[in-house]
């Protein structure tokens, strides 16, 4: 049907259409959205696809841990998912999977932007966006560490994992989405008048 790489393009399309959606390409667009409100809905874009793949992950750690291999994704050459994912050592975080820790981090992180998208007046959107910033920020630590794993600490490293670099790539455009945001509404530039 799709292969093992047919999620991962599904995935990668909807997290680079967020991204699009809210780069300056984006207001070339001509969504009839504001400035502000554009960058919201690229934001609930990423993290939607950055969801999915997550879920995705642990679908594929499940799998391994249950049968010890996977047809969701390749089990060796560089660019692969088996050995990272699968890694007995450093698949978990204090005994949850990369994918579960994604999971919830994307859920919190995507009702905030939902929120925001949808209640940008509303008197608790400076602490949903405030909020939604440092949640985010974390993220980049854990994404070095899996990158650092990926290239150097996996049996038989450097291994590529395709789906975990989506969920990176993901992680990266949402905090900076969030600090451009942030940015603007600390500056007066918070755009939501409706259109």
């Amino acid at each position: 049907m799709l292969g093992e790489y047919g999620p991962l393009i599904i995935f990668s399309t909807i997290i680079i259409s967020g991204i699009v959606i809210s780069s300056p390409l984006g207001k070339s667009m001509k969504f009839p959205l504001t400035n502000t409100r554009r960058m919201l809905l690229g934001l609930v874009v990423v993290e939607t696809g950055t969801l999915l793949t997550s879920m995705w992950t642990e679908v594929i750690h499940r799998e391994i841990a249950a049968t010890g291999g996977t047809n969701f994704c390749a089990a060796d050459g560089l660019v692969q998912c088996g050995s990272v994912i699968g890694d007995p050592k450093y698949s978990e975080f204090f005994g949850m999977s990369w994918g579960m820790i994604g999971m919830i981090s994307f859920s919190i992180l995507l009702y905030l932007a939902i929120s925001l998208f949808f209640g940008p007046r509303d008197k608790m959107a400076n602490l949903w966006l405030s909020m939604a910033f440092l949640l985010s920020l974390p993220g980049l630590i854990g994404v070095a560490w899996l990158v650092i794993v990926e290239l150097f600490l996996v049996d038989g490293a450097p291994h590529i994992c395709p789906y975990c670099t989506a969920v990176h790539v993901g992680m990266v455009a949402t905090v900076v989405i969030l600090y451009v945001l942030r940015n603007e509404k600390e500056e007066g530039k918070w755009d939501i008048a409706i259109n």
